[in-house]
C-alpha cells in the first residue's frame, strides 16, 4: 500500500460531496485509485470509488459531507486503495478512458463526414439548379410541341374539310353540265322537226302561190 498522503480539506470534502473536480481534487483521486492520472470526464466514477473507500475507513466522515467542515481542519491525510482494489479501480478507469477515446474518434469522424456532406451539398446545389432549369425548358418545349401538334391537327382537319367541299363542287358541276347538254340537244331536235321539209315532189307554184308561168306576166 502506498504511503498516506496529505491533501487540502476542501478537496477532500469536494470529493465527498461529488462536486466538480479541480486539479487538486483530480490529483487526490489519482492518488487514491493509484491511476497515472484522472481527467474531469472520468472524475465522477473516481469520486464514487474514492468515497466508498473513505467511508469504509472513516464512517464518521459521512456526516461532514453535507455539514460544517471547519472542525475537520485545513488538511487531511488519506491512504490509497489497497493493491487489489486499486487494480480493479484502474481497470474501470481504463475502460472509461478507452470509451472516451472512441467517442472522440467518432466525433472527429462525424465532423469529417459533415464537412464532406457540406462540400457535396455545395457542389450539388448548382447542379440541382441546372436540372430544374433543364426540366423547365423541357416542359416548355413539350408544351410548344403539344400546341404545334394541336394546330397541325386543326389545319389538317380544315384541309380535309376543304378538299371534301372541292370534291362536292366538282361532282355537282359535272351533273349540271350533263343536264345542260341534254337540254340543248332537245331544243335542237325540236327546231329540226319544225323546219322546212325537204325532198319529195316540188309544188306546182314552187311555194310562191299561183301559176308561175300563167297569166300575162310574161
Amino acid at each position: 500500500m502506498a504511503e498516506a498522503k496529505v491533501f487540502p480539506m476542501n478537496a477532500f470534502v469536494s470529493v465527498l460531496r461529488g462536486e466538480a473536480a479541480d486539479q487538486t481534487q483530480l490529483d487526490m483521486l489519482a492518488y487514491i485509485t493509484q491511476a497515472e492520472s484522472v481527467d474531469a470526464d472520468v472524475a465522477p466514477v473516481a469520486q464514487a470509488l474514492s468515497k466508498a473507500w473513505i467511508y469504509e475507513q472513516e464512517p464518521g466522515l459521512t456526516k461532514y459531507a453535507e455539514g460544517d467542515i471547519a472542525k475537520l481542519g485545513n488538511q487531511v491525510k488519506i491512504e490509497a486503495l489497497p493493491e487489489g482494489e486499486a487494480t480493479r479501480a484502474q481497470a474501470v478507469l481504463d475502460i472509461l478512458a478507452g470509451l472516451k477515446e472512441e467517442n472522440a474518434a467518432l466525433k472527429a469522424e462525424v465532423e469529417k463526414l459533415n464537412a464532406e456532406k457540406d462540400e457535396l451539398a455545395a457542389k450539388i446545389s448548382p447542379l440541382e439548379a441546372q436540372v430544374k432549369t433543364v426540366e423547365a425548358q423541357n416542359a416548355a418545349g413539350e408544351q410548344k410541341v403539344t400546341m404545334a401538334s394541336s394546330k397541325l391537327d386543326e389545319m389538317t382537319k380544315k384541309l380535309n374539310d376543304l378538299m371534301a367541299e372541292v370534291d362536292k363542287v366538282k361532282s355537282q358541276g359535272v351533273v349540271v353540265a350533263g343536264v345542260a347538254g341534254e337540254g340543248a340537244a332537245a331544243e335542237g331536235g325540236d327546231a329540226m322537226s319544225t323546219g322546212p321539209e325537204v325532198g319529195g315532189e316540188p309544188e306546182a307554184d314552187f311555194g310562191l302561190g299561183g301559176d308561175a308561168f300563167g297569166g300575162d306576166s310574161w
